[in-house]
């Protein structure tokens, strides 16, 4: 063996001394050793690129393809499946060193030496994002935040690898289910966490989960953000801390709009503080409501993925949400201002889904829909309306489309539509909802979405803010 690890040239495998090495053959021989029995231990944990040398990250590839085929796996099976797949210059020496591994090895502690390697795979991955970072530190062009914001999404790539889990049998799970069920049903849990719109927690199956990524989508000045808010809003009353990372609204419009919510007082006369005594004595109220809620606010114009991502982890660690609204998907920066604009969407909306799973939040990621719709007759979005990123299609756990109804004059409430155009266990998810502009306030509304018979056209004053 010691011979072996003197050769192949310009990739030699290390001494045995070496704890790399030696990890990594432990593992090949356990595989060649007790074949699928091994693999099942090893294979939530490792790749073929999770080894340091070529050659046994090859050797790992080749019992794969046989395990996975149904085959039996040895020394003389795995070297004929090698064939013709490595390099020339390791044929004479690969019988020995495939019967080497295998004599070497117990294969007892398999799971624990996949760790190592496992480990060992990940540090390296570390040294390399390191040595990229140095990389970004020479090119003058690039201005610290640019590194800061790649240097993120390096080392968060490695952060978030995860193990696999086992798969369960349905007998193993039925006493859990059954426990859950019976808590639900007594009170004890509570699966979803209400949105304050009670046709909305019907359709959505009870409310928002862990996990989810939840589109809310509009055309401009339709009331997205405004509903977004709402919905942070009914939550954080209901004891779910949310936040509202907002890149259009700085944190004094999202506070005033929240006043003018709780105190009904409007808000163009919080913009302008021509309040009426009245008005006055109702701010306060709001205020002391509003003390101790567990509601954050946060203006981030330009904020890129990896801006967020480290804004919702520390949201998450310091405040425990479990709501944030990221307003909106078009206005976030890329990480890479080199690829596409439709590629560093469908990355934003990709790696939000997955930040939802991580984190255990429900993320709502606002986006505009294009003119499309406004040129069909039936004034409900459609999926293929969603504005430059088809991945919205894929990444969604639930697209939520709002629509104009009924519009009201500028102290008159609008009618709006609100339906789920993409969803799983949903219910009739067409519902009506009752926004009174001058206070940002929504609720249910018994009104039916039928056509509204016409009526004279007049002009509309309307709010200049997108709702």
């Amino acid at each position: 063996m010691q011979e072996l690890d003197q050769y192949f040239g310009a990739e030699p495998i290390a001494p045995r001394t070496d704890p790399t090495q030696v990890a990594e053959q432990s593992v090949l021989g356990a595989l060649l050793l007790a074949g699928a029995e091994a693999f099942d231990k090893a294979a939530g944990l490792l790749s073929a690129a999770s080894f340091a040398h070529p050659l046994n990250g090859c050797i790992w590839k080749a019992v794969e393809e046989l395990v996975l085929s149904g085959r039996e796996v040895d020394p003389v099976v795995v070297l004929h499946s090698l064939q013709g797949k490595v390099d020339e210059a390791y044929n004479d020496q690969l019988p020995m060193y495939l019967t080497s591994l295998a004599s070497a090895s117990t294969g007892r502690l398999v799971e624990h030496h996949a760790r190592i390697v496992a480990n060992l795979h990940r540090l390296r991955r570390v040294a390399a994002a390191s040595a990229e970072v140095n990389e970004l530190l020479q090119d003058k062009g690039l201005s610290a935040e640019d590194i800061t914001s790649r240097a993120m999404v390096l080392f968060e790539a490695i952060a978030d690898e995860r193990m696999t889990s086992e798969a369960k049998s349905v007998g193993e799970l039925v006493v859990p289910f059954l426990d859950e069920l019976e808590d639900l049903a007594d009170g004890k849990a509570v699966l979803g966490r209400e949105t304050g719109i009670p046709r909305l927690d019907y359709a959505l199956a009870g409310g928002t989960y862990d996990g989810q990524l939840i589109v809310i989508a509009a055309r401009p000045s339709v009331g997205k953000s405004s509903f977004a808010q709402q919905l942070a809003l009914n939550q954080a009353e209901r004891g779910y801390p949310a936040a509202f990372l907002g890149m259009e609204m700085n944190e004094q419009e999202l506070m005033r709009r929240t006043v003018a919510n709780l105190s009904r007082v409007p808000l163009r006369l919080l913009k302008t503080g021509k309040l009426s005594p009245d008005d006055y004595g109702r701010v306060p109220d709001a205020m002391e409501r509003m003390r101790d809620l567990p509601l954050y606010f946060e203006f981030c114009p330009g904020a890129n993925l990896a801006d967020i991502s480290a804004k919702a982890r520390k949201l998450v660690r310091k405040h425990k949400i479990k709501l944030l609204v990221i307003d909106y998907l078009q206005l976030m920066a890329a990480t890479d201002e080199r690829k596409d604009r439709r590629v560093q969407l469908e990355e934003i909306t990709r790696n939000l889904k997955r930040l939802a799973c991580q984190l255990g939040i429900t993320i709502a990621l606002l986006s505009q829909l294009n003119r499309e719709v406004e040129k069909r007759s039936s004034p409900k979005p459609m999926l293929a309306d969603l504005k430059e990123c088809g991945a919205i299609e894929e990444d969604a756990d639930i697209v939520l489309a709002l629509w104009d109804h009924k519009k009201g004059d500028i102290d008159e409430p609008s009618i709006k539509g609100l339906g789920a155009i993409k969803g799983r266990d949903l219910g009739q998810s067409d519902m009506a909802l009752h926004f009174e502009g001058k206070y940002q306030r929504w609720t249910e509304s018994t009104e039916s979405l039928a056509k509204p018979e016409s009526t004279p056209t007049r002009p509309h004053k309307r709010y200049p803010d997108d709702y």
